[in-house]
């Protein structure tokens, strides 16, 4: 992947999550403690978001760095309150699902 589509995969992210998520440019400012204007320059890829920043928008967001970069398909689920027990349930339903997918 280029600079350049990195750049633009990474504005559609932060207009697409936002949006999702259901906040504004004002609040998604708020909360990184930036202006609107900031993210709006971010969105329509004028200026790039600093490292802090994607990190900090990768927690609002619940995704990866990775995926708000789109640079990975992978969802993550934060598992590490749950006893073993509940993690390895998890994990045997995600197999499962796996497998079902690979079947069809």
């Amino acid at each position: 992947m280029s600079e350049i589509s990195t750049i633009y995969t990474l504005c559609e992210s932060i207009v697409k999550l936002r949006t999702n998520l259901g906040i504004t440019q004002s609040q998604l400012g708020k909360r990184l403690g930036v202006t609107r204007a900031a993210v709006n320059s971010w969105e329509m890829g004028l200026s790039i978001p600093q490292l802090k920043h994607i990190v900090e928008m990768s927690k609002i967001f619940n995704t990866t760095v990775d995926g708000l970069l789109n640079t990975s398909q992978r969802v993550v689920i934060d598992i590490t309150d749950l006893s073993e027990k509940e993690q390895q349930a998890v994990f045997g339903i995600v197999d499962c699902l796996k497998n079902k997918a690979e079947q069809q």
